[in-house]
């Protein structure tokens, strides 16, 4: 049987990509044009990190600029901030998009648990300015059982907080989720009303949308026609030109099954079409994609960055690159 990544290729023409540097693409203002790059692991050797990305084919990278399971914000290394920034800049890597920790709860009830993912998320903004990051994305959290209303308000009322106090050149992005348990964001009004409170920011708040989380929350983009209807939802409700940043991610979890678990493109269940309609929308055109799909290992637990090339082909040839 044809996979789906045999199904994407077929008739590209195009050799598997060897790890030279990739031909630059034209420069362009951060969240215009067609950006293609992945999440890289840094392993606290973030130059490296840039000089593989540019290596497989991205001309944009998302990193952690911390512990993305810890509370504990990141030491102050300005040195190794300035270095990755050049780095970057040097490689062609725009846009530079920073993923918050995972335990940033603003939702949350717990006064000591909403006040660290303030503090968190506010070191997050400031790291990211020293990376020469354009936005940070973060989930929005859960709220516990107290109600959707209760746990936006908390959102709304951090980021009240946050973002007078954090550098203005880098964006706070709010990235949808699947909507298990008491989680927020799956639902594209709840994301629209947070950013509609905020008129004064609306150069610096936007949104992340995950594919992955797209399906998993029911959200149905498995054909064209589907597709559309739920791109004429996030228009509806935030405004396309407020997504700044597609997160790339098949997932073998079934529609609706509100379970976040990445594949690779083209070893999931997520149809091509549905990828490809929204890849191509013209009214996307501006936001980055990003990969966050496993990596392959070799025998001795080593990144197949051969395979991760070929991961980017895949994603430029649904984007029509």
């Amino acid at each position: 049987m044809e996979s789906n990544t045999e199904k994407i290729l077929q008739g590209s023409g195009e050799a598997e990509p060897a790890l030279t540097p990739a031909s630059p693409l034209p420069p362009a203002d951060p969240f215009s044009g067609r950006r293609v790059g992945r999440h890289m692991p840094t392993y606290s050797r973030p130059v490296k990190a840039a000089k593989i990305a540019r290596q497989i084919g991205c001309n944009a990278i998302q990193i952690f600029a911390g512990n993305p399971t810890g509370w504990r914000p990141p030491a102050d290394n300005l040195a190794a901030s300035t270095a990755f920034a050049k780095a970057a800049r040097d490689l062609e890597l725009d846009p530079v998009v920073i993923h918050a920790p995972y335990l940033i709860n603003l939702a949350s009830p717990d006064e000591f648990i909403w006040e660290k993912s303030i503090v968190l998320l506010s070191s997050m903004l400031q790291r990211g300015a020293q990376l020469g990051a354009k936005s940070v994305v973060f989930h929005t959290g859960s709220h516990r059982g107290t109600g959707v209303e209760a746990g936006l308000a908390r959102i709304i009322e951090a980021l009240a907080r946050i973002l007078p106090e954090t550098p203005p050149e880098v964006m706070v992005l709010l990235e949808n989720d699947v909507g298990a348990g008491g989680s927020l964001g799956h639902n594209f009004e709840q994301l629209g009303s947070v950013l509609h409170l905020f008129p004064q920011y609306a150069t610096r708040l936007g949104i992340c949308i995950d594919t992955a989380h797209l399906w998993g929350a029911g959200h149905d983009i498995s054909s064209a026609t589907s597709t559309l209807q739920v791109l004429q939802q996030c228009d509806d409700a935030f405004g396309l030109e407020r997504l700044k940043v597609i997160h790339l991610n098949d997932t073998k979890m079934a529609l609706g099954s509100h379970r976040d678990a990445h594949a690779r493109i083209g070893e999931g269940i997520i149809p091509e079409e549905g990828l490809y309609t929204l890849l191509r929308d013209p009214r996307l055109q501006h936001a980055a994609v990003l990969l966050e799909t496993p990596i392959k290992t070799d025998a001795d637990d080593k990144e197949d960055w051969e395979h991760d090339a070929q991961q980017l082909l895949l994603a430029k040839k649904l984007m029509g690159l």
